[in-house]
């Protein structure tokens, strides 16, 4: 009877993780929280819980040495929750809410255990592309510098477009005689 309970409970809790459910399209952003947030729920520290791998789309599977032995948990990130359930131990469920920052591409969690000292907020970001650190590389600079380049390419722009210069100013043209 308490094997095919248990069976029963491990049936519904799959099928509600693989209900449809918008996953993020970004797994970094995805495997750092779920590690804080794992981290978190057992009251250990975020690099003391380690990434296996990736089960399905949005289902991840970290290992940390929880009671006395080396354990195996699911973390399932969705579009506004995150579900952690233990593969051993089965009573450690946790649904978690969260929300995403589009603007930033971060996760951001308020999440504290009462059993646990830290109750700051988890952030986790997206790596981002390398058009985008351009350009936050671009505006982190500071405003007279844009307008001093900005100066430099108007001023270079208008020696071109004279005729009969040269890149350095010089004159192309020979004197009349």
């Amino acid at each position: 009877m308490r094997y095919i309970l248990s069976l029963i409970l491990t049936i519904l809790t799959l099928t509600c993780l693989a209900l449809p459910a918008k996953a993020s399209e970004f797994m970094d952003m995805d495997i750092s929280l779920g590690k804080q947030v794992l981290a978190r729920a057992l009251c250990k520290k975020a690099d003391q819980v380690n990434y296996v791998t990736r089960v399905r789309n949005n289902v991840y599977l970290f290992s940390v040495f929880y009671a006395k032995m080396e354990s195996f948990f699911f973390v399932g990130v969705y579009k506004d929750m995150i579900k952690v359930q233990g593969k051993t131990y089965q009573k450690v469920t946790r649904s978690i809410p969260y929300h995403f920052d589009g603007l930033a591409k971060c996760g951001v969690v308020d999440y504290s255990v009462p059993d646990c000292p830290t109750t700051e907020r988890i952030v986790a970001c997206s790596k981002k592309t390398i058009e985008e650190e351009l350009d936050e590389k671009f505006w982190d600079r500071p405003i007279p510098d844009l307008l001093e380049e900005d100066l430099r390419n108007a001023l270079k722009s208008e020696e071109a477009e004279k005729p009969g210069t040269t890149q350095n100013g010089q004159d192309t043209e020979t004197p009349e005689q």
